[in-house]
């Protein structure tokens, strides 16, 4: 049993690199890495031809696209171009052991999920998930991550049978395609492993503009892409936590001026029925108090966690 490896790449030379160190350290050689470079700048782009022209190794594809593009069109055609029925999706700065391949190495019918995994941050400072039970579902509905890329090993055939990763979304890719694999389908297994993958995350507050594509895809998933016929009415309920998320990045991006976007998204919710009357109202105006300085950012978050988040 063979399994292809698919990685979205972008002016990162070193990360394939160490990647590739740990692929060749598996204690299975059965797996094939289909990098797919998103038009990474021309300095980088060689490097990464002259390393793979280098290496030698036939398991290694390299895919260059032509104009930028983003992770999910990359994902989507490392899978089209995947040799193997099996698929897993691995990010150029994760990290994973040597028994990953073998351990992935398991009968299953629609996917696998390797629930127990590790969170690495820039410190190499290692954080391992917290305990999840049932009702996969709902974790995500109330935007509680409890598995990422990752995580999930494929059969290709249901992957394409989803409609792969959904292009459109700028950030929640892969939030949106485990909504869409729970909701469609009972033939998957969930394994209690031994970690054997680190993923690799950077501090919020590190990041440049990252308040708009979360609240974008905030907006595209809840208005176009959930599909809401089949939940019930608590879970509808539990959806108030991506909205909670939002308030949460805007506070932690420090810019006041993008308190608009926040207030799209929570008039979303009220309109769709996903919020109540009383909860818009503290919503909008917490808001205002927190763009007019009146509320710190700790005050607006306590605020919007007491009224939007999920009760456990």
């Amino acid at each position: 049993m063979s399994i292809s490896v698919i990685t979205p790449h972008y002016n990162d030379p070193t990360g394939l690199q160490q990647v590739y160190k740990c692929l060749l350290a598996q204690t299975q050689a059965s797996w094939e890495w289909v990098i797919v470079d998103d038009f990474s700048d021309e300095n980088n782009q060689k490097k990464i031809l002259d390393w793979h022209q280098g290496i030698e190794d036939d398991r290694v594809k390299l895919i260059c696209n032509t104009q930028k593009s983003n992770a999910s069109v990359c994902r989507n055609a490392g899978a089209d171009t995947s040799l193997y029925e099996n698929l897993v999706f691995l990010d150029a700065d994760d990290t994973i052991r040597p028994n990953f391949i073998a351990n992935r190495k398991i009968e299953f019918n629609d996917f696998a999920v390797f629930k127990n995994m590790a969170i690495m941050d820039q410190n190499k400072d290692v954080q391992f998930s917290a305990e999840i039970k049932e009702n996969y579902l709902d974790y995500f509905l109330q935007a509680r991550f409890i598995w990422q890329t990752t995580a999930i090993v494929w059969k290709k055939a249901y992957f394409n049978s989803l409609g792969q990763f959904n292009p459109q979304l700028p950030r929640l890719q892969d939030v949106e395609l485990a909504i869409r694999a729970l909701q469609n389908s009972v033939n998957y297994i969930v394994v209690e492993n031994e970690v054997d993958f680190y993923y690799s995350v950077k501090p919020i507050r590190s990041r440049k503009n990252f308040l708009k594509p979360v609240c974008d895809a905030t907006y595209i998933f809840i208005d176009e892409l959930l599909q809401t016929q089949n939940l019930t009415k608590y879970q509808l309920s539990l959806l108030s936590g991506y909205y909670f998320m939002n308030t949460k990045y805007l506070e932690r991006s420090e810019s006041r001026k993008e308190v608009g976007l926040v207030h799209r998204n929570l008039m979303l919710f009220y309109k769709k029925g996903y919020i109540g009357f009383f909860q818009v109202l503290i919503g909008v105006i917490s808001l205002k108090l927190y763009e007019w300085q009146i509320f710190s950012g700790s005050q607006f978050l306590r605020v919007n966690r007491f009224v939007f988040k999920p009760k456990q």
